[in-house]
């Protein structure tokens, strides 16, 4: 079929213009991809600097995780069998952890010293500069979060109707441990009076 529109040219000229329309198309449809994502997902040309927590929490600390933390764990733990009329605290040891890009800059410097009289010194100099990874904004220069981390769990106190019964005590530690990654003897399941 090609033959019939150019029929005296040779192969290699062929493949010579499959590669231009693809390499045009290659182009073209980069342009498109940036675009979408610079206006999408980068945060720098937005100008906002922080990352909302997820689940509505504010950023403003350890009471909103342990409201939240409370209220989920009292629904899940009211739909355990033989489980009624939950009431959770929990007690958390620190706020949420940002961890931040640094940069770091390692040097050495071996110099080796002959003095006439036959004796000899090494001396070796490491430096380490570490700078933490910025970037600026309509605000003023933000470090770079690599990760937030939710705060570790201190104790939980479970007050709760049906934990008389051994095996529903266990299930309720069990479930505690596996939701918070706490420790059996963090955890207080008291039954209510």
């Amino acid at each position: 079929m090609l033959q019939k529109w150019l029929p005296k040219q040779k192969k290699w000229h062929y493949l010579i213009l499959v590669g231009c329309v693809g390499a045009g198309i290659l182009l073209f449809s980069s342009f498109l991809t940036t675009q979408e994502e610079d206006a999408i997902s980068n945060p720098l040309s937005t100008g906002k600097t922080s990352v909302k927590p997820t689940n509505g929490l504010k950023q403003n600390g350890m009471q909103d995780y342990e409201e939240q933390f409370e209220s989920e764990l009292s629904a899940i733990l009211s739909k355990v069998v033989g489980v009624s009329d939950v009431s959770v605290v929990v007690n958390l040891d620190s706020t949420e952890e940002e961890v931040v890009q640094s940069d770091t800059r390692e040097s050495e410097q071996t110099t080796n010293e002959a003095d006439t009289k036959g004796g000899s010194r090494s001396v070796n100099q490491n430096n380490v500069d570490k700078k933490t990874s910025v970037y600026r904004t309509n605000q003023g220069e933000q470090p770079i979060v690599i990760k937030r981390l939710k705060p570790r769990v201190r104790g939980v106190l479970v007050v709760a109707r049906g934990v008389e019964n051994l095996q529903v005590r266990a299930l309720v530690i069990e479930a505690v441990q596996r939701i918070l990654d706490v420790p059996s003897y963090r955890i207080s399941v008291l039954p209510r009076g």
